[in-house]
């Protein structure tokens, strides 16, 4: 699965520059700029997470990537809908904490269909979590304790029969 973006600029002098970027599903995410092509880094090893700066003159650009979608930032302002640039940070340890209960509690107390959910939901965690949405996480992390409880209780309701 590969996903990919482009963008036109134009700087101070009147000159066009294209930035396009593609994440590719094995490989890791390519960033162009005019006719350069440059591999990029993801400075997270579970999502990809990308803040790569390309400066022209006139105009400080950067392109950000969280998962695979990607976005453009002129002068400190996102071109897809006028929000603020704000540096992307590292993740949270208290997400690494829910990340770690979600797969191996899930694992314990849901067996392994309840670890994939636990992994699954773990990328919304830190998804929300980049983009600072603490609501989003928390109700996440209670619809996964939801989940588990029932399949905790039919498991312990099938053992009891037995």
């Amino acid at each position: 699965m590969a996903s990919s973006n482009s963008w036109t600029i134009s700087d101070s002098n009147g000159m066009n520059h294209s930035i396009s970027c593609k994440v590719k599903a094995f490989g890791g995410p390519e960033i162009s700029v005019d006719t350069n092509t440059y591999r990029v880094k993801s400075s997270n090893w579970f999502v990809n997470l990308v803040d790569y700066s390309v400066d022209f003159p006139g105009a400080n650009c950067h392109v950000v990537m969280i998962g695979n979608k990607s976005r453009l930032v002129v002068n400190g302002t996102y071109q897809d809908d006028g929000s603020q640039y704000e540096p992307v940070t590292s993740i949270p340890v208290w997400i690494w904490v829910l990340v770690a209960i979600s797969v191996i509690g899930g694992w314990f107390f849901g067996g392994l269909l309840c670890a994939v959910i636990g992994a699954a939901l773990s990328s919304v965690y830190i998804s929300a979590a980049l983009q600072k949405n603490t609501t989003k996480v928390i109700i996440a992390f209670v619809g996964f304790l939801v989940v588990v409880g029932i399949f905790f209780a039919l498991n312990m309701a099938l053992v009891g029969m037995v």
